[in-house]
């Protein structure tokens, strides 16, 4: 409630940042609203705050990082979520917030809730920025021998700040060959050399091993008792922000990895991996008083060497982009998006074309309480390293970046109402769809996939009372794969119910249902008996206690609370990565006990 008044007295902009650019309360604005809706289960309201602010100011770097936090709750937004905290990190002045190792990574493959530490955890900032030293730690224990940690130390030292951490996790599994492991190190420094020059570095080292992670439908027999992933990849990042004059700024990223994966499809069948690469971009932002502008462009380049039974393939790959973005404020009840970028991709497997990609959005403010948004635009998904870059990853709030097989073309259309009945009430309705063409090698003319995906999202957020907040949801989904059989047309209806209480004394506590109803066609003939049909009810519950003082949060959780068991297909086979999925629930009872801790 309080978040809500200072948004309607900083001229309903969710960003800490006033009109005449005098406030330095740098640790206030660095905080981290995104976990604040998130904890309420109003993750839609932030995405909402975070797509207006940005609308607002797109170089503000708490709108940036609003939108990271959010988009950690939801499913194929992994390359907006580190993309966008890669913009907030480059953006940002100094800070005492310490750099969480699993921040920049994407797909850990962990259950929504039950890692050492969320995403974007830290809440327990200072009010001013200071010399100092902070420290933050977490760890969780649970069923299926799951145990994590999380460790890390920032300081900050006149016009210097640093941050070292280091993330571990490991658990059985809810299936044979089900476990994963995997440790996260890193070190981030940042340092003004100027009033006008920020430059920052941060080295990442990520191991992960794990078994056949995937959700397809039937989950106690379809799986791959051989299958054997081990990966592990070297990370260094550069970056640099210039502040030109009050209303532009260049920012400069570049990214270096170097990946090793070994793979074990069954036995005696091992494939090697070993790509080396770098990724490299520029931008530029203007922000005046009837419009922004943002523009840039990036190159990319890797060698990738397979070995399959001893056999050699290398090949290499590049990209080039380009992009301006638009922002008109005219009318003033609208914000209008427009814009183009260019793709050009030369890849050994994929052949050589550039694509055009128009964007086009509207933000419109119909009164203070309503918003209507509209986007329509086209997007080639292009090899990324780490899965970041700083082009503008939505459109009036519509994601771009969804985790595609590489070089697929897709279009977006979508169209959403968000209405606020009154300070405690807000919902909202949400319909897009995308058609995507996924080309499956050199030949894109004689080899095409026509995929088609549809979305419908409603939500109802409503804070009953200061102590007491439930959030509703309801999600429609639709895929459908026209040429070929894999990945499998679904058909998925989701509802969620949370109810949420916090006491001042510190105690708070959730109660959530989930339904899930599933249709599945696994080739293309669409005869029943290649149908299958699934639905299920899902309870979790979480009891905790926060701390004095800011000193930290005690949890314990139970997912899946009535040890329901379930058929169900996940995204993996529609995606680049299907490896390391994301599950979005066990089918089994999950208990954990989660500890955070932070010293300041």
């Amino acid at each position: 409630g309080d978040l809500q008044k200072s948004i309607e007295l900083n001229d309903n902009r969710a960003v800490y940042r006033s009109r005449l650019l005098l406030d330095e309360d740098l640790a206030a604005r660095g905080a981290t609203l995104g976990r604040i809706y998130n904890e309420v289960g109003f993750e839609q309201l932030g995405l909402r705050e975070g797509w207006k602010s940005l609308t607002s100011d797109p170089a503000n770097y708490s709108a940036h990082r609003l939108l990271a936090d959010s988009y950690s709750a939801l499913p194929r937004h992994e390359i907006a979520r580190v993309s966008e905290l890669l913009q907030s990190q480059l953006l940002q002045p100094i800070s005492i917030i310490p750099v969480q190792p699993q921040l920049a990574e994407s797909r850990l493959a962990i259950l929504e809730g039950a890692g050492p530490a969320r995403p974007s955890l830290n809440e327990f900032n200072s009010l001013f920025a200071r010399d100092r030293l902070m420290l933050l730690s977490s760890g969780i224990g649970g069923s299926n021998n799951t145990l994590g940690d999380e460790v890390v130390l920032s300081g900050i030292k006149d016009s210097f700040s640093y941050s070292v951490g280091q993330f571990h996790y490991q658990t059985d599994g809810f299936r044979e060959n089900n476990d994963l492991k995997q440790d996260i190190y890193n070190l981030f420094v940042q340092g003004n050399i100027s009033p006008t020059i920020n430059l920052q570095a941060e080295i990442r080292r990520r191991e992960v091993e794990h078994g056949d992670l995937k959700f397809n439908f039937d989950l106690d027999k379809s799986f791959n008792r051989d299958y054997r992933r081990n990966v592990q990849t070297d990370t260094v990042r550069v970056g640099a922000h210039y502040t030109v004059s009050p209303n532009s700024d260049v920012i400069i990223s570049a990214i270096h990895q170097e990946e090793t994966e070994d793979q074990v499809l069954f036995s005696g069948y091992n494939t090697k991996y070993e790509t080396q690469g770098y990724i490299a971009e520029a931008q530029y932002l203007f922000r005046g008083s009837l419009f922004d502008i943002v523009t840039g462009g990036g190159y990319y380049n890797a060698d990738i060497e397979t070995i399959i039974l001893g056999l050699s393939k290398s090949g290499d790959t590049s990209q080039s982009n380009g992009y301006l973005y638009v922002y008109v404020r005219y009318p003033t009840q609208f914000v209008w998006t427009l814009g183009v970028s260019t793709d050009a991709l030369d890849d050994i497997d994929l052949g050589s074309f550039t694509q055009v990609n128009p964007k086009l959005g509207f933000l419109w403010s119909l009164t203070p309480d309503t918003t209507l948004r509209f986007a329509r635009f086209r997007t080639l998904k292009r090899p990324l390293l780490t899965d970041q870059t700083i082009e503008p990853t939505q459109v009036a709030g519509f994601n771009q970046f969804f985790d595609d097989t590489a070089a697929t073309d897709s279009w977006r259309y979508g169209i959403a109402l968000d209405h606020r009945f009154s300070s405690s009430l807000y919902a909202g309705v949400e319909v897009s769809k995308r058609k995507i063409n996924a080309r499956i090698d050199a030949q894109p003319k004689d080899r095409e996939e026509d995929r088609k995906e549809e979305l419908l999202l409603a939500y109802v957020n409503w804070k009953l009372s200061p102590r007491l907040a439930t959030s509703m949801s309801y999600q429609l989904e639709r895929f459908e794969s026209k040429d070929d059989p894999n990945p499998p047309d679904t058909t998925t209806n989701l509802a969620n119910f949370a109810l949420r209480y916090f006491d001042p004394s510190g105690f708070f506590s959730y109660f959530g249902a989930t339904y899930v109803d599933q249709s599945v066609t696994f080739n293309d003939n669409k005869r029943d008996e290649n149908k299958r049909h699934g639905n299920f009810v899902l309870f979790d519950a979480i009891g905790g206690y926060r701390l004095p003082k800011r000193y930290g949060i005690l949890q314990i959780g139970v997912k899946n609370l009535f040890d329901e068991n379930f058929q169900y297909q996940g995204l993996g086979s529609r995606t680049g990565h299907q490896d390391l999925q994301q599950p979005p629930f066990f089918p089994e009872r999950t208990i954990y006990a989660q500890i955070n801790l932070n010293f300041d």
